[in-house]
């Protein structure tokens, strides 16, 4: 009698314990929904989206969710056409026959079978050769020598001050990140967690600011380089068995404390 009592209590207290457990977890939901809500609600805002906008937006995706229906995503087309403008750097940076027996990019005419305008249609078949040009340039992807031929200025399409796709990018990719975030909260094997890891202190002088900029922007294009290195000699288009898209992303900041 007394061992059936102190089974019956552990599976009470277990029982309380999960309980306790489920409430702080939608506790914490609950926190983590209002800090994404009111980020992107402030991001919006700050970048000149009209609160009206913003208020229609967030209330028809409302109605989605109480509807049962799902959320989709959109891209523009400006941000499909960038995302192909960075694979035809990638090709023209990893493929053998557009690189020297150096491994740098070779300088590229703009026809032939071996030319940009080949390479380019690799990647985007249906759009203009003079519109992705115009979208290489103005990204400083390339340059036209005086000899006719073009050479690669950077083997990364980097996005920057006004760029129209830039906040669509980043907004893409705070989703993955918060796709990997709730990956990692369901994995209990700590080994198969993805990575997420943070440096920063909290009193960095602001006279450092611009120096810590530098150092970060100087051993992460090594540490990525190492990361792409790998990644490339792993990747495998064809065969046999399942594939994933798999890749690092690295962000630093500085705030106003």
């Amino acid at each position: 009698m007394n061992t059936h009592y102190r089974r019956t209590g552990r599976a009470r207290v277990a029982g309380l314990s999960s309980v306790r457990l489920r409430a702080t977890s939608e506790e914490s939901l609950s926190y983590a929904q209002d800090q994404l809500l009111s980020g992107v609600v402030q991001f919006l805002s700050s970048v000149g989206l009209p609160s009206s906008k913003i208020g229609r937006r967030l209330r028809a995706l409302a109605d989605t969710v109480e509807a049962g229906r799902d959320v989709r995503t959109i891209h523009s087309s400006e941000y499909a056409r960038f995302l192909r403008i960075c694979g035809v750097v990638h090709d023209w940076s990893r493929s053998p026959e557009y690189t020297g027996s150096d491994g740098e990019p070779k300088a590229l005419p703009l026809r032939g079978s071996r030319g940009l305008s080949a390479l380019i249609k690799r990647r985007l078949p249906r759009e203009p050769i003079t519109r992705i040009l115009q979208r290489m340039r103005a990204r400083r992807v390339i340059r036209r020598r005086s000899d006719g031929r073009y050479v690669l200025l950077q083997r990364a399409v980097l996005v920057g001050k006004r760029d129209p796709v830039y906040l669509e990018w980043a907004a893409a990719v705070a989703t993955e990140h918060l796709k990997t975030a709730l990956e990692n909260w369901k994995e209990g094997n700590r080994d198969a967690r993805q990575l997420d890891r943070i440096a920063r202190v909290f009193n960095l002088p602001v006279t450092q600011a611009s120096t810590f900029r530098a150092f970060a922007k100087k051993r992460a294009e090594s540490w990525l380089e190492e990361i792409d290195n790998w990644l490339e000699d792993h990747d495998a288009p064809t065969g046999r068995g399942r594939r994933v898209e798999a890749g690092v992303h690295v962000y630093a900041y500085v705030k106003s404390t």
